[in-house]
């Protein structure tokens, strides 16, 4: 019988790679999903077989996945983070990187030595499009962490599915920093940015900036307004593809890609 982790299997990503293990290797596939959050012993993450509680990065957590099971798994999906957004790429601390990298990308490494995985699959984003650069904050070198380590060689093969704006808990973080920024929009520095707000309410800028997103993915990759059911549909790809690296997910266009996006080249 197949084995699968998920870390962060309440997500909309975990979730959308739980619905495609279960389409792709069927309802006896085992799919053991970590989450943390407000703890709650009656809560169990929707399509998993077993629900494990708890930090990734604290070492209690994988010797709960350790106890649970022994043998192979045949993917580990990593779909958590957490870090400072809201500000530019640019202007984030060496501090905030160090935060951010704590859960969104230390752990990996770590759990392709502690565990035996065949494929491990991470998660990005089009982090390096204009607006991204200038809200992104700290997450957006956590990222770029990722799409570096993708490429190297290790225990496990790597994949990372690359995916457009979609409604997240980094898109809602962004969004709540940017509420509070628009009461002085003067002190946003970032010119972009800043037009989204001058003369208008929170509310509109805030749409307005999402809408700027949506039209510079759908320019610069062809298609925008990713949603579940498209993140899903990139999973299966994933299952579908000979050793992928990147899959690429925008709106309804999925490609593969080879090649990581490196903020040097932007700023």
């Amino acid at each position: 019988m197949s084995k699968f982790l998920v870390i962060g299997g309440s997500g909309v990503m975990g979730q959308a790679a739980i619905k495609a293990v279960r389409e792709k290797f069927g309802k006896d596939a085992t799919i053991i999903a970590n989450w943390f959050g407000k703890p709650d012993p009656d809560y169990t993450v929707e399509g998993a077989t077993k629900t494990i509680f708890g930090d990734i990065s604290d070492p209690n957590c994988v010797n709960q996945i350790k106890a649970e099971n022994q043998e192979p798994f045949e993917y580990m999906f990593y779909a958590t983070a957490l870090g400072e957004v809201g500000v530019p790429i640019a202007e984030a601390s060496k501090e905030s990187i160090a935060q951010s990298n704590r859960l969104s990308f230390d752990p990996i490494p770590k759990l392709e030595e502690q565990l035996d995985i065949k494929v491990i699959v991470t998660y990005s984003t089009f982090y390096v499009i204009r607006h991204q650069l200038a809200t992104y904050g700290a997450m957006g070198y956590s990222k770029e962490a990722i799409e570096k380590w993708t490429l190297e060689s290790g225990k496990s093969k790597r994949a990372c599915i690359r995916a457009g704006l979609f409604e997240s808990q980094s898109s809602r973080g962004i969004k709540l920093l940017l509420r509070k920024s628009a009461k002085n929009p003067e002190n946003l520095k970032d010119p972009l940015l800043k037009s989204y707000f001058v003369g208008k309410s929170s509310k509109e800028g805030i749409k307005e900036f999402e809408e700027g997103i949506f039209s510079e993915e759908k320019e610069a990759y062809g298609d925008c307004r990713t949603n579940a059911e498209d993140l899903y549909q990139s999973h299966l790809t994933l299952f579908e593809s000979n050793n992928p690296l990147f899959v690429n997910v925008c709106g309804k266009k999925i490609w593969l890609s080879k090649e990581p996006q490196l903020l040097k080249d932007y700023f």
